[in-house]
């Protein structure tokens, strides 16, 4: 594999996870609020 090819596999699963962990975040933030109610 050359350089480029696993720089662009490293950027995109960095998009991916980042996105993942977003929806995480979301998510938790939306039970921990209704807990608190």
């Amino acid at each position: 594999m050359s350089t480029s090819a696993i720089i662009m596999m490293v950027v995109i699963l960095g998009i991916v996870w980042g996105g993942f962990v977003a929806t995480l975040r979301i998510a938790f933030v939306k039970e921990s609020r209704k807990n608190r109610k």
